[in-house]
């Protein structure tokens, strides 16, 4: 993944010379995109499926770590094996994400945040930190996750930390 920094260096005012009508439609659609993250999020700690918040032709790309593997996930069925319903599982993550910057063009967008992650592993405190490179779409009215690309800084045992 090349370097996020285009997402964030150099931004301007995403409001300036926009009319009140444009800036309150871009408002509006900035609120949608966090609700569709935070969705996500709360999704993927009390494990209800999570594919539909992703377009048919939508991926999920992990990047991995040294102690996880990558891993790339594309289109309708991947999107669905990948995730389903997870209520049951005993160790879920819970991903705290934020930090939001959202560019928006019509009706497709981009963003970054960051991510901060709690999880057990074979009764092991894993804590981890990184971020999402997204791109969204608008889809019959409502936005989805066109791309989720994970980049980890560090994922290690809590005892262990990340100095």
């Amino acid at each position: 993944m090349d370097h996020p920094a285009e997402l964030y260096m150099g931004r301007s005012d995403p409001f300036q010379g926009k009319s009140l009508e444009a800036k309150i439609r871009e408002l509006a659609d900035r609120e949608e995109i966090r609700e569709l993250v935070a969705t996500y999020a709360h999704r993927m700690a009390h494990g209800p499926a999570a594919s539909d918040l992703f377009t048919d032709d939508g991926a999920y790309i992990n990047r991995g770590t040294a102690e996880v593997p990558a891993n790339e996930v594309r289109g309708r069925a991947a999107l669905d094996r990948h995730f389903s319903d997870r209520t049951a599982w005993p160790e879920r993550p819970l991903p705290m994400i934020h930090n939001h910057l959202i560019s928006i063009d019509g009706d497709r967008a981009s963003g970054i945040c960051s991510v901060e992650i709690r999880l057990a592993a074979k009764g092991t405190s894993i804590i981890a930190s990184g971020y999402y490179k997204d791109r969204y779409r608008r889809e019959h009215g409502r936005w989805k996750f066109t791309e989720r690309d994970c980049s980890f800084f560090h994922w290690v045992p809590l005892q262990q930390g990340w100095a």
